[in-house]
């Protein structure tokens, strides 16, 4: 079996105010019935090992809910390189049949002005204009503010392993993620859910 070399762009966000995680896009490749068995291996590229623990615990779950087993790839990838026959080998041994890399594509950060108000009352009439000096009337002004919103584009990609060819291809949008528990789990979710809808791998529960 010849891995894959592929160049991408680890995952790595800050988590901050209101999130939205919504799959954008998705392909699967009508020739591929499915990942072939109902065992897979996942691996989320990223350097900050909270991020990835989250991302490929939730995703395991979600899985096995569906009576997949999955490997996380923290469970069998050791610190530093790790030689490519030797993870060809542990994914033999575990009978691994697919795939899944969860990786960011881009990143994106939009400004925009949210604008104030002005709230507008009359000058008292009749009362004397002392503490006014000459105003006519007054008004209370809420200034306006810059609001900066990050958007981050995660691809999932789920590779069988038999012949090494693309099953399936996802892009998901993540805008101010709150929390990884959050994210990892909307992430997840969506993911699996379509998956399953496209036939990749099939709900052994049913």
């Amino acid at each position: 079996m010849k891995a894959k070399i592929l160049f991408i762009i680890p995952i790595l966000f800050l988590f901050s105010g209101c999130a939205s995680t919504t799959l954008i896009g998705s392909w699967a490749d009508p020739e591929l019935k499915s990942l072939e068995g109902k065992s897979i291996a996942v691996f989320c590229l990223t350097p900050r090992l909270d991020i990835r623990d989250r991302v490929e615990t939730e995703m395991s779950d979600q899985f096995q809910a569906k009576g997949v087993n999955v490997m996380r790839s923290m469970d069998f990838i050791t610190p530093g390189k790790m030689e490519k026959e030797a993870i060809e080998q542990i994914l033999k041994l575990n009978k691994i049949t697919g795939v899944i890399i969860v990786s960011l594509l881009d990143k994106e950060k939009e400004t925009t002005y949210v604008q104030g108000s002005t709230a507008y009352y009359p000058g008292y009439y009749g009362h004397p204009y002392y503490g006014y000096y000459g105003y006519r009337y007054g008004a209370i002004y809420d200034p306006g503010y810059y609001s900066t919103t990050t958007s981050y584009f995660i691809e999932c990609n789920a590779y069988r392993l038999s012949d090494e060819k693309l099953a399936y291809s996802a892009q998901t949008k993540a805008v101010d993620p709150s929390s990884l528990d959050k994210f990892a789990y909307d992430f997840a979710r969506a993911i699996v859910k379509d998956l399953e809808v496209k036939g990749i791998i099939p709900d052994l529960q049913k």
